[in-house]
């Protein structure tokens, strides 16, 4: 059961910024796997923390290619950083009973946002004049 599939519509370019993409696709696909098959909280917890964890890293790593290239929508991009890395936070300090889990609503949600996120804000570092960062 596979909620999103890589294609090159995620590619920005940048060869860091890309693998996140796809790793962060496998962590939200597994996420959605446990959920339609009623997977225990602990493993949902773990996936969700999985997915908290490499999106604050992705994040970083993405502000840094952008500050190092004078990106005039940093600031923008950031919050929307920070706005997705907040409510991912409430959602994980919720009781199971409380996360919209029906129909797979939290793998939805970070689906929507993942593929809304890419192909609007992200795409947009695919202009970057010099893509090869050195990011970690």
């Amino acid at each position: 059961m596979v909620l999103i599939d890589w294609s090159e519509d995620f590619a920005v370019g940048i060869p860091e910024v890309d693998k996140d993409h796809q790793e962060l696709i496998e962590d939200i696909n597994g996420l959605y796997q446990q959920l339609g098959s009623g997977g225990d909280e602990l493993t949902v917890m773990d996936f969700l923390t999985a997915v908290y964890a490499e999106s604050r890293e992705h994040f970083i790593r993405e502000e840094e290619i952008m500050l190092e290239q004078d990106y005039q929508g940093y600031e923008d991009h950031k919050a929307e950083h920070e706005r997705f890395l907040e409510r991912l936070g409430e959602l994980m300090g919720a009781s199971q009973d409380d996360v919209p889990n029906e129909d797979g609503g939290m793998s939805l949600w970070l689906s929507h946002w993942l593929v809304n996120h890419s192909q609007v804000h992200d795409a947009r570092l695919h202009n970057l004049p010099n893509k090869n960062s050195k990011a970690p």
